[in-house]
């Protein structure tokens, strides 16, 4: 278990000496990948307040790590609280 300021995997670093550099890869690779989805949050809780917007980021996100490109995990999310046949919104 994670205590404050201790590492949760104290030996991965020296196992694999490569492992901050993959670390950071990973990290900007993951926050790049998710922005278009966490901006759509941030401007959906302006109208539609944070837990339908984080609903929104996060079935995003979470589409988007099944293999869905962003703007066909965007156009499912938004299509589920609409109507049948009611248009979608512009996307922002």
């Amino acid at each position: 278990m994670y205590m404050g300021n201790q590492q949760p995997y104290p030996n991965y670093q020296q196992a694999n000496p490569n492992a901050y550099y993959q670390d950071r890869h990973l990290q900007s690779q993951t926050l790049s990948a998710i922005s278009p989805a966490v901006s759509h949050g941030l401007r959906e809780a302006h109208y539609l307040g944070y837990q339908h917007a984080l609903t929104e980021a996060v079935a995003i996100g979470y589409l988007m790590g099944k293999g869905y490109n962003y703007d066909t995990a965007w156009q499912t999310v938004e299509s589920w609280w609409r109507p049948q046949g009611t248009p979608l919104p512009n996307m922002y």
